[in-house]
């Protein structure tokens, strides 16, 4: 590539991040590290994928960001809202992108379709999880955890919703539509990325049950991580029959 191409092609990368990034911040949505690690993992994503691998990434942020707000006075009163006012950190963007992101790197020194499926499914993954998680806390009282089935109070480690259930297949979805609209995955992928990530949501789950796993960044991690993978063995299998 032309040195003016490339130049231009990383600057169509960085801008719309950046401007997300702005935005988010006045909206009170990142604080200042959100916006940086956002915008760095955001553009790769964005100079592999152009404005579809761009405005993917954006629906996830979008209605991960409205969800949290979502009743957010009474998420607070219980004790179960988010830290520092709702407001992600470079911590969150890189437990919700770095997987995504790392898919994205690997896409760019070899563009191959699985990679779309990859990213795509890791971001509607991280997209199923924090819409699920915010709306089962904003409008659940109850939830219940898959390792014993018992019914406990909203915002417990490891629970899960029916109404969180259905919203977090309802965004994950949103995304995948956005990347099948701009030729990322196929439209045969769509409904076996919501299904990566419900069973990664679910693992991630059962992970908070049964282990006891405290940190929500690792959790992230796993969870797009395993959202990525089982896509890509959905595609495999797809391609093998």
């Amino acid at each position: 590539m032309e040195p003016v191409s490339l130049a231009l092609k990383i600057a169509l990368s960085v801008v719309p991040n950046l401007a997300l990034g702005l935005g988010g911040l006045y909206g009170r949505a990142f604080d200042r590290s959100g916006l940086v690690g956002g915008m760095i993992l955001g553009s790769v994503i964005t100079y592999a994928y152009g404005p579809g691998g761009f405005l993917a990434m954006l629906t996830f942020v979008v209605l991960g960001s409205i969800t949290t707000r979502l009743r957010f006075a009474e998420k607070v009163s219980c004790g179960i809202s988010e830290a520092a006012g709702g407001r992600r950190t470079w911590r969150n963007a890189a437990a919700n992108l770095g997987v995504p992101a790392f898919g994205a790197a690997l896409a760019i020194l070899r563009p191959i379709p699985v990679l779309g499926v990859f990213v795509t499914a890791s971001l509607a993954t991280a997209a199923f999880d924090t819409v699920a998680t915010e709306m089962g806390k904003a409008y659940s009282s109850k939830c219940f955890t898959l390792q014993d089935l018992k019914v406990r109070e909203a915002g417990a480690p490891g629970g899960i919703s029916a109404i969180g259930t259905v919203s977090g297949a309802a965004a994950a979805l949103a995304v995948a539509l956005v990347a099948f609209a701009f030729h990322i995955v196929g439209g045969g992928m769509l409904a076996y990325i919501v299904i990566a990530g419900l069973f990664a949501s679910a693992a991630e789950s059962l992970l908070k049950s049964m282990v006891g796993l405290r940190s929500t960044h690792v959790a992230n991690v796993t969870n797009t991580l395993l959202g990525g993978l089982i896509a890509v063995l959905f595609w495999t299998g797809m391609r093998s029959v």
